[in-house]
């Protein structure tokens, strides 16, 4: 399936900032897809070299191999919703710079 003009709607974007976060983790966020799957647990978490990125929950084996639960499987689905939570993160931290409490 070829997404590369697939407008994917991301909504009700939550993100949880977390205080004592470990491995980068900054934050814990939820979103819904096209109004139809809400896709919880997913770390916004910083790398190495600043940037930021996206976790999605995953079960680790006894053997220590790690399955994710969920996980967009296109390169435009990932994207959209990349985009959206940490738009939304830098909605918060906008807020909380500016010392409202109108972002949640």
């Amino acid at each position: 399936m070829n997404c590369k003009h697939l407008v994917i709607p991301i909504t009700d974007v939550k993100v949880r900032v977390v205080d004592d976060g470990t491995d980068g983790l900054l934050a814990w966020a939820s979103c819904v897809i096209s109004g139809a799957v809400k896709l919880d647990n997913i770390a916004i978490r910083r790398s190495r070299d600043g940037s930021l990125f996206l976790t999605y929950p995953a079960k680790r084996t006894i053997a220590g191999d790690s399955h994710q639960y969920f996980h967009p499987i296109s390169v435009e689905a990932s994207q959209a919703v990349q985009d959206a939570v940490l738009t939304r993160l830098a909605s918060l931290a906008k807020a909380a710079a500016d010392g409202s409490t109108q972002a949640k």
